[in-house]
């Protein structure tokens, strides 16, 4: 264990000082360059033929502060990051010593003298008011009648010497303290990088797709700056499970939990952040808990924000007209719809998505699906022949047929024109609930016969072709991954806002048609 210090004037040896306590050793900190040279500049040695910096060479505790040195958890003494050592025995602070008294003669012409100190006036022979213990005057007369005179004065505070070890000592703390400034910069820098937020994503396009499932950061933000929360969400009505009602967050009191005009507790999340917290939600199903993790917030707070987001996002989302016009839908029309079915304005196919199952056998037989043997929900989807999602329905249960869904959902009440054509899958027998002048392309039924004949054998192939596009659309709606699982009961008051909201955010990706 070393028992020798590497400090000039250091001449105590041992691990024990005069009264008994530890000495500790510390190496020099070889790892750092610039604070390995700021430890040569403080102990006064440079590197050359008669000292070398070596792992054995040691610096002893004395030279530091105590609050410097910090005991590991295994009892051993430690070094803080940055430290430098300061205390020396040549940074002594020197005493306060008055200077001797500057005796300073003047010689002064009559005539000034007399102006200036007034001698003519004054009997010299009075007494001067001059303080006894620091200051004295005399005057003299000499023999061509000009007075002079001679002052002495003393200024305790005024005429100190210096205090070099003093001002060494300050300007090491200063350096001390940039030292630790800076690396507490560092410090954040690196714990900004590393905090899971969208700003840590906006230059990254693959990320912001893995987790928004928008193609870029433009996109994202496209879409927030129209949802339009406001710069401190006070567009947004934040839901409360104290109530179960939505009131607007400034206009919450906790303090007397109801409503009224004071400002309520401010939220850890910026809204664009919220915004974001809810598409990974969506986008890759991340449990609450694992978002109240990333975010450093309950996760009370993600279960609030989460539904009142969905609310808001189905609101104003839900005001854009997702339905084209026909003219729009012929600029967009693909070349292989022109050549036999030009008059499509929509293709509609129905999907499911799991649900729990309810401990109602009523319920439970309603949202049974024969096809998927579980319970489920069902919705109606459409797209125009350019790939685009056209139309949504809410979602009903799993055992409502294709025919029926049609007939509720709203579908019918379309602004269809004359000539339109609907392109469906066989169990779409709804043409006769089609508003008039409105075909449907459906492939074609066996019939009574044990072969189908060549003609619809093509015509089947060719409807099935272009009615893929409608299936993969609905899989674009299935890839945010919140319906990967089994859709909890709970869920089923936000499940509608849920669907509609992956739907229409579908329309802001890459096209599933290229045109």
């Amino acid at each position: 264990m070393p028992t020798h210090c590497c400090v000039p004037e250091c001449t105590k040896k041992g691990c024990r000082d005069e009264n008994g306590n530890k000495i500790s050793f510390f190496k020099f900190p070889i790892d750092d360059p610039q604070l390995k040279r700021r430890w040569l500049h403080a102990i006064r040695r440079d590197e050359g033929k008669y000292f070398k910096v070596t792992e054995a060479t040691k610096v002893c505790s004395r030279h530091f502060r105590p609050g410097e040195i910090k005991k590991t958890l295994a009892g051993k003494n430690e070094l803080r990051a940055g430290v430098v050592p300061s205390v020396f025995a040549w940074i002594r602070t020197s005493p306060r010593k008055r200077k001797d008294p500057i005796a300073r003669n003047f010689e002064i012409p009559p005539s000034k003298a007399a102006r200036k100190l007034n001698v003519s006036s004054v009997d010299l022979t009075d007494d001067v008011p001059v303080n006894s213990a620091n200051d004295s005057v005399e005057f003299a007369e000499s023999a061509d009648g000009s007075t002079s005179f001679s002052c002495s004065v003393r200024d305790a505070e005024m005429q100190t010497e210096p205090e070099i070890g003093s001002e060494t000592e300050l300007r090491q703390q200063v350096l001390e303290q940039k030292s630790q400034l800076e690396i507490a910069f560092r410090r954040i820098e690196a714990l900004q990088k590393q905090l899971f937020s969208v700003d840590r994503f906006k230059e990254d396009d693959s990320s912001m797709r893995f987790y928004t499932g928008f193609p870029n950061w433009s996109t994202f933000l496209a879409v927030f700056n129209y949802l339009n929360p406001g710069d401190e969400g006070e567009n947004i009505a934040y839901w409360l499970s104290q109530s179960n009602v939505s009131v607007p967050a400034e206009f919450y009191d906790e303090s007397e939990g109801e409503p009224s005009r004071k400002l309520g507790r401010p939220r850890n999340l910026r809204p664009i952040d919220e915004y974001f917290a809810v598409m990974c939600r969506l986008r890759q199903g991340l449990p609450e808990e694992h978002l109240a993790n990333l975010f450093n917030v309950s996760v009370s707070t993600v279960s609030r924000v989460f539904i009142t987001w969905l609310n808001f996002m189905y609101l104003r989302l839900g005001q854009i007209n997702i339905w084209p016009s026909r003219t729009a839908i012929d600029k967009t029309m693909p070349e292989d719809f022109k050549k036999k079915y030009s008059s499509t304005r929509v293709i509609i196919d129905c999907t499911e998505v799991r649900c729990q199952m309810p401990s109602s056998l009523q319920l439970n037989g309603e949202l049974f699906s024969n096809y998927k043997h579980h319970t489920t929900l069902k919705g109606l989807i459409g797209i125009s022949p350019g790939g685009a999602i056209t139309f949504i329905s809410q979602l009903y249960t799993g055992s409502i047929s294709d025919r029926e869904i049609v007939a509720r959902s709203g579908f019918l009440d379309l602004p269809f024109e004359d000539n339109d054509s609907v392109m469906a899958d066989k169990g779409f027998t709804i043409q006769d609930l089609l508003p008039l002048g409105v075909s449907l392309n459906i492939p074609p039924f066996l019939g009574s016969s044990s072969q189908m004949p060549a003609e619809d054998v093509v015509k089947t192939q060719e409807i099935a072709s272009l009615r893929i596009h409608v299936e993969r659309a609905i899989n674009k709606i299935k890839n945010f991954h919140i319906w990967d699982g089994v859709i909890p009961l709970h869920q089923l008051g936000l499940v509608n806002q849920m669907w509609s909201v992956c739907a229409i955010l579908c329309n802001a990706q890459p096209n599933i048609i290229s045109i």
